[in-house]
């Protein structure tokens, strides 16, 4: 599951500089690995820059944390993007940040902008629970979110019946396996004829921008771009219904007979 976190990237007056990497760091990425979600920050290298992909990207992501300390424009932009169409969200801000947007009614989680090693960990354990909290009591999607289809995967029209199953998100061996688990989404069965044998890690690992494959549940797609550098490999890939940024790991993904 993915976690699009949306949070200042420049360096802001009154804060050292890096402060907002470290926030970064020390409480949000541990936070969201104990909640079961890898982690995306807007501004990445792994993230497209233009406005239409970021946009896509959050809606597509499973939750989204918007930092708005310093009353961040772009955060508060996600923020309001995710309550109008019903999605699960999570707002967070330093204790100094004075809000101007007034929103009041919607649960915060506050951190000390010190980042003194006896906060923390509270701090952690305080965001990790507030993402499970959304993201299990998430509501079904609104008008909005039915009349544009996010967050609805699209398959390639075959002869193929609908069947259900749980997908582990990633294929690494984690103590957090068990919780680590995609939504069901419908597979393609049978296979198309043009559909290969399964990859495996070494053809994932192999991949590059440009390449096409068969994915289980979404049908055939080129590579846009990929990242190896992370544990998990990251790419964006184009399908006929749109581009999506998926995690690749061998159990949804064949190779495909041009």
């Amino acid at each position: 599951m993915t976690c699009f976190i949306i949070m200042p990237l420049s360096e802001a007056d009154g804060y050292a500089k890096g402060h907002f990497n470290r926030v970064y760091q020390y409480i949000i990425m541990p936070a969201c690995r104990q909640a079961g979600f890898n982690p995306l920050r807007a501004g990445d290298s792994t993230i497209p820059d233009n406005a239409l992909d970021i946009i896509n990207t959050m809606c597509e992501s499973d939750i989204v944390l918007c930092d708005i300390s310093t009353n961040d424009t772009h955060a508060l932009y996600g923020f309001a993007i995710r309550q109008a169409t019903g999605l699960p969200v999570i707002l967070m801000k330093d204790l100094k940040t004075n809000l101007s947007a007034n929103i009041p009614e919607f649960a915060k989680v506050e951190y000390d902008e010190s980042l003194r090693i006896d906060t923390v960990q509270n701090e952690i354990e305080i965001l990790a629970e507030a993402l499970k909290k959304a993201y299990d009591t998430k509501t079904v999607p609104n008008q909005i979110i039915s009349q544009l289809n996010i967050g609805s995967p699209q398959v390639e029209e075959a002869p193929a019946i609908a069947v259900y199953t749980e997908i582990p998100l990633t294929s690494s061996s984690t103590e957090d396996d068990d919780e680590m688990k995609v939504t069901p989404l419908p597979i393609i069965s049978p296979l198309p004829d043009y559909v290969g044998e399964p990859l495996t890690q070494t053809d994932i690992d192999r991949l590059k921008v440009g390449d096409s494959f068969f994915h289980l549940n979404y049908g055939k797609c080129e590579i846009l771009t990929i990242n190896h550098k992370t544990k998990d490999i990251l790419a964006k890939v184009k399908f006929d219904s749109g581009s999506k940024l998926l995690v690749l790991v061998p159990i949804n993904i064949f190779r495909k007979i041009n």
